[in-house]
Formats: C-alpha cells, structure tokens, sequence
C-alpha cells in the first residue's frame, strides 16, 4: 500500500474519531523568575491570578530546565538541539556581527508549516539578523511581528539609540517584505501586540490550525509598566506587580480573541519563561539559589505549564517532577502538530539525526505515566569559564567555580575537549531533596558523582566551536545612515516606514 494511501486512510480515520489538530499557543516570557508566579508559592508578594488558574487547571511542568540566558534557550527550542551542539551557549547574540542561528538547522515552525498550520510570531527574535535567511519570516514563519535584539524601550522601541520594531512576510512569489513599524513609536510595546495578536487571530480560518509563538518582552528591562498597571509604590517589587498586570492583561485579551473566533476551544497552551530571573531588587526566583547567567537552581530551573480548556486534547491534569528540558518542545511540538511525514513528502528529507530534544507528548497529553521519558540533562558546558551542569535523577552536577566572571574574546578558539572543565572544583546536589543547593553530597555520594562525571566527559565530544563576540561587521546596521536593526544583505534603494 503506498505511503499517500496510507496518510489519505490516517487523515479518515482521524476525522472518524474526532481527532484533531490543536491550535497551538506557546507563550515565552522573558526573565520571569520562580518566585515572579503565585501559583509556585514561592512568594507572598506577587499576583498573578490568570497565569496561576491555568496552570492549576493545566499540567505544571516541575523539572522544566532551560539554558542560562535568552539566545541559547530560543536556539534550543528553535532547533531541538543543547546549545552546546550549536556553539551558542556561553552568551547572547549581539549587535553588528554575524552571530546568527546557522541555517543548515531546520527549525520548529518549517516543519510544523508543513504540517498545514498557519505559523506567526509576535515579540522577541534575538537569534540574529545578520542577514534574511537568519530571520523568523525566512525560518519557518508565515509573519513576524516584533524585534530581534534582546531588550528593546517599551515605548520608544530602541536599543542603543536605534530603533528595532518591524513586520516581515515572506513568500516565493514576493520575497521578503517588511516594514519598518517608527509610526508606532510612543505607544506602549505590549498594546502593540496585542493588536497584531487581535490581527492575526480575527483573520485566521478557523479549519486550519494555528500555530502562534507570543515571544514576550515582559518582564525583562527596562523595569516599566504604564500607571494603570500599578497597584502599590512602596518598593520595586511593586513595579514587577504591574508589568505582570500588564502582561495578563494581554493574555486576558489573547484568550478572549481565541473565544470569539472559535479557537479556544481546540487549543494547546504552553507557557515558560526563558531562563531564570536576574539578580535585582525586583526579580525573585523564590527559594532557588543562584539567578540568570547562572548553573544554580535559580538560573535554569523555570515556570512551565501547558493548558487546554479540552480534555480531549490534555485530559490528565495536575503535575509532574519528571525532567523537561527545553530542547525537547521541539520534538514535542512536531509530533502535536502531525509529526514528519508531511515535511517529508514535501522536501525529501526526514527528521535530523542529531537531536537533543526527547518527544514527550504521550506523557505529556496521554498521561502514559509509566516512567519519564527523559531521565538526564546535559544542562550546559562553557568553554569560556569552564563550568559545566549536568543532571541525571534526582541528582545535579556542577563542575567548575560558578561566581566566576568572564567573558569571550574576539576571534578566540576554545577547546572542545576535556580542557573545556575545570574538573578541580565539583559539587554534587539532590535538588529534589535541596531545591536550594546548600548540601553539597559529593563526599557522601562519591559513586554517584563518578557516574555523572563520566557522562559530562561523554558529552565533551559533542560540542561545537563556539559561535560569541564574532567581530564586528564594517557597513552592519545599525549605523548613523540605517539608524535600523536590519539584516546587511537589505539591498532595497529605501526603508519602507509604517507603509
């Protein structure tokens, strides 16, 4: 029987049984910390009513790990891969430089696009823009709506003095098209996304499904909130308040157009943050030790839930202490949305060979609870300071001194092997027992601490030259005569602004 007769019987008897693709949502916040949520209980000072009823309603993801900052954790999700098999690992992409997510990588929504979902984003890129093919409406996209650095003004939209807010579609028939958003400098970045959301979701044909990446900028700095959003003054801590009051505003108002259009009801919910939360007076990762830019707890460990008003789609509610790393969306997702099989007979070409990421979906929607699907995490190596993190179990490796301070030179090559360590300084943690890592168990553990070990040296082997600090780019925007964030190879005679 041949493979389209057997996909053509597959869609039939999905359509008999009532199965069908979700709409998919899948929310991102930036540098949201532990203790940033109510429902972690890890602080008495913060509400977050929305965020808390969904992930109470939904399944609360208890072991979700990511990288140290924003770049490698959105090259993980994007590729499926640790971002030590990228080489981006050690810091976040900068400006007026080649870094840029390679594209020799198939990402996430290329291959759910082939599945006949609708792909769009809104927010945060900062994957690169050194050239189109590095950006999201040349990588799998349909539309991006958003910035590609790391921390954009929330009203004036700039970064360094330059402005970094734009839209891009692609298609073959017409290539890129983009726009340069100035007219809309002023107006508060949040209600901006909410209106493109609104755009998006109103105009959608409700028989296709609908992938749509929410990269948010909340609650990363600039510290700032319109006055509506606050509720106390006394500390900094009040100022966090109302940036989560405005960014549950926006969901609010995101669940409300998914209701009206008929979507909600079909949908996937998943919501993250990206990394820990930096260490400040308004940031708090609760109980977990260490911040953003860190191997402690406070710096990989993250909020996670995912959450569907249909139990058809998630019928096990409650949560999980099962390991999750961020990589492993990307399988996820795939499979969630049809799995290969579309991309294939589209391309030619299957999945990659390579990945880091681990399929979680049965245990996640099915409730196929008879073990966890990932039983280790190669959580990070860095050449550049020699550290590493490394889990298995119930147990978590650290190598290397953690409070170290460094940063990566130009042009500089860093050793790929057992060099890349500083295997002098190690500590051993049960982070399920000490969630705060302060009992180091080597000493008592010390077969368990080998074990890890020889699994962090296995791994060594795996890594890919490091991709930081790339020199900077004569005749690279932004500059004095293209005050823009825009890819170098733009070869258009004029910047189209708002139209």
């Amino acid at each position: 029987m041949g493979l389209d007769l057997l996909l053509t019987m597959g869609l039939l008897l999905g359509g008999v049984l009532g199965v069908k693709q979700p709409h998919i949502l899948y929310v991102v916040m930036d540098d949201q910390g532990y203790g940033d949520v109510g429902y972690t209980n890890q602080t008495h000072d913060l509400k977050t009513p929305l965020m808390d009823r969904l992930a109470k309603e939904g399944l609360i993801l208890n072991r979700h790990y990511t990288a140290w900052l924003c770049t490698p954790t959105r090259a993980s999700i994007m590729t499926g891969r640790y971002p030590i098999s990228l080489g981006i690992q050690h810091d976040v992409f900068q400006s007026n430089n080649e870094e840029c997510l390679p594209e020799k990588y198939l990402l996430l929504p290329e291959v759910v696009r082939s599945n006949g979902y609708k792909t769009h984003m809104v927010g945060k890129w900062h994957l690169g823009y050194a050239r189109w093919s590095c950006m999201p409406c040349r990588r799998g996209f349909d539309t991006f709506y958003g910035y590609t650095s790391g921390s954009i003004n929330y009203k004036s939209h700039m970064l360094g003095g330059y402005y970094d807010f734009m839209q891009c579609t692609y298609s073959k028939e017409k290539g890129v098209q983009f726009t340069e958003l100035t007219n809309d400098k002023g107006i508060y970045s949040l209600y901006l996304y909410n209106k493109r959301v609104k755009e998006i979701v109103s105009t959608h044909n409700s028989s296709q499904p609908l992938f749509l990446y929410l990269a948010m900028q909340s609650v990363h700095t600039p510290y700032y909130a319109p006055k509506k959003y606050y509720t106390c003054r006394h500390n900094n801590r009040c100022t966090m308040q109302a940036m989560l009051n405005a960014a549950e505003d926006l969901l609010k108002d995101v669940i409300s157009y998914y209701k009206k259009a008929g979507l909600w009801k079909d949908t996937l919910v998943i919501f993250h943050s990206d990394n820990g939360a930096p260490s400040s007076t308004y940031t708090s990762n609760g109980i977990l030790r260490g911040s953003k830019g860190h191997l402690w707890e406070g710096g990989v460990r993250t909020l996670a839930f995912i959450y569907s008003p249909s139990r058809s789609i998630l019928p096990h509610r409650g949560f999980t202490d099962c390991h999750f790393h961020v990589s492993d969306w990307y399988k996820t997702i795939i499979a969630i949305a049809g799995g290969w099989d579309a991309f294939y007979r589209t391309t030619g070409n299957r999945m990659p060979h390579d990945l880091d990421s681990i399929n979680q979906k049965d245990y996640l929607l099915r409730g196929n609870y008879t073990m966890c699907p990932r039983t280790d995490i190669m959580v990070h190596i860095d050449p550049v300071k020699r550290v590493a993190s490394y889990m298995k179990r119930e147990y978590k490796l650290l190598i290397g001194d953690q409070d170290i301070s460094s940063s990566c030179g130009t042009d500089a090559h860093y050793p790929l092997d057992i060099n890349s360590i500083d295997l002098s300084i190690q500590q051993l943690y049960n982070v399920f027992d000490d969630p705060s890592e302060t009992k180091d168990i080597l000493d008592e553990e010390p077969l368990v601490g080998l074990e890890l070990l020889d699994d962090v040296l296995e791994y060594l082997s795996h890594q890919s030259p490091l991709q930081c600090q790339l020199p900077t780019i004569d005749g690279s925007y932004p500059s004095s005569k293209v005050p823009f964030y825009l890819p170098w190879d733009f070869s258009h005679p004029t910047i189209r602004l708002n139209g």
